[in-house]
């Protein structure tokens, strides 16, 4: 059953949540929304019937109690200042919406609307998705013409018991309409890659035109011999029985929420295994998935990934002058000598950035390209930024990338 996006928000000041004709007048100062109908339901919310971009919804806005549970994903870094308004604070503005269409496109929007009825918000409580989320990310996200990663839609929890054994399970997805996710009987030793096999499987059900439905063949790693991990879905009641030893995820650890529509990942060791829809555990291939798989990322979200990349490059440049000790590296497609040989256009290869010139960036090469001569290691050039596809910043105490440029306001 397909849940509503309920996100709670904490003001900076308490005030800027308490007047309806104040939110009503935030969206209304937008260009881009306009609100058609606003009145009160059953239950006494606001109720506003808009739209965004032409993208219409009905949203509903109600005073909800601000309780951080102790399970809750802090996603982001926050000041302490921020901190202290969040432990202060009682009521949040709740803002609650049904997701249809592209969920990823419902996300963002649903971002952008909380951005421009309460700016200067600290921090959002993303029920569904059991996060809590920085306002700084969230203006960023709001201003940005590149949509959040998929992966903000939900949470994948990390459970342990005894024995080292690790219960992995989603929230957030039945809000996209979709099934939750779950693998049974990890271990704190591969939990991090299993973790990954799940993440990957999700993307594949966001990204997808045409529902994938449990038992469905999804590819979603390369193994270091060339063969594929063929991911699917399995309910967990019938997944169970393959998991004698675990000691979580069966029925007594399951309340009502946790047994509805939850599946767990498993795999198609061969193609005849999927035509019979013969399931095997994700634990068969754990001799092998430990050799650095390549998990599937799809051409669209490398656009993505890429344009985020070059829409926030000067707070990549600024970083560079700005923080003293830190190693400011930038990932650049060349094009190869030959698409024939190489099946790419470009080869996409880190460089340590040195100065910028003209608006450009002067780079040298961290490591010899496969498919492009005439270049080495150690070699600096002159590149556009309209080249670059991703960069990362690394200072003593964390690691920067595009997504996180919020903390370099901070």
């Amino acid at each position: 059953m397909q849940e509503d996006s309920l996100m709670i928000v904490i003001p900076g000041n308490p005030k800027d949540i308490k007047d309806p004709k104040k939110l009503e007048t935030n969206l209304r100062s937008k260009s881009n929304i306009e609100i058609k109908k606003i009145g009160l339901d059953e239950f006494k919310r606001i109720v506003m019937d808009l739209s965004i971009d032409k993208r219409e919804y009905t949203i509903f806005l109600s005073m909800e109690p601000v309780q951080i549970p102790p399970f809750i994903r802090v996603n982001h870094l926050f000041t302490p200042k921020e901190n202290k308004l969040i432990g202060k604070a009682e009521v949040g503005l709740g803002v609650s919406m049904s997701f249809s269409g592209d969920s990823r496109v419902c996300f963002y929007d649903q971002l952008r609307i909380i951005n421009a009825m309460v700016p200067g918000l600290v921090a959002v409580m993303d029920v569904a998705a059991e996060k809590l989320i920085s306002g700084r990310w969230i203006s960023l996200a709001a201003e940005s013409k590149v949509m959040p990663a998929p992966r903000y839609l939900f949470t994948v929890q990390a459970i342990s018991g005894d024995n080292d054994e690790v219960w992995l399970h989603t929230h957030g997805l039945k809000r996209c309409g979709l099934y939750e996710l779950e693998i049974m009987f990890s271990d704190k030793d591969r939990y991090n890659t299993h973790y990954q096999v799940l993440e990957t499987h999700a993307y594949r059900m966001l990204e997808a035109e045409e529902p994938i439905k449990p038992g469905d063949a999804v590819f979603n790693a390369q193994l270091s011999n060339g063969n594929y991990i063929v991911t699917t879905a399995v309910d967990w009641k019938e997944a169970v029985p393959f998991y004698p030893d675990a000691k979580m995820g069966k029925d007594e650890d399951r309340d009502e929420y946790h047994s509805d529509d939850y599946f767990v990942v498993m795999t198609y060791m061969t193609p005849q295994d999927e035509d019979a829809k013969k399931y095997s555990k994700i634990q068969d291939f754990d001799d092998v998935i430990e050799d650095n798989p390549i998990f599937m990322i799809s051409t669209e979200e490398t656009e993505r990934m890429s344009a985020l990349a070059r829409e926030r490059i000067d707070y990549f440049i600024r970083a560079k002058k700005k923080i003293k000790k830190c190693a400011c590296l930038v990932k650049i497609g060349l094009k190869t000598d030959s698409e024939e040989e190489s099946g790419m256009s470009r080869e996409h290869i880190w460089f340590e950035l040195k100065d910028t010139k003209d608006g450009k960036l002067v780079a040298e090469l961290t490591q010899d390209p496969y498919y492009v001569s005439g270049i080495k290691s150690g070699d600096i050039g002159t590149y556009s930024t309209d080249e670059v596809t991703d960069w990362l910043i690394l200072t003593p105490e964390r690691r920067i990338s595009p997504d996180d440029a919020y903390l370099l306001d901070m």
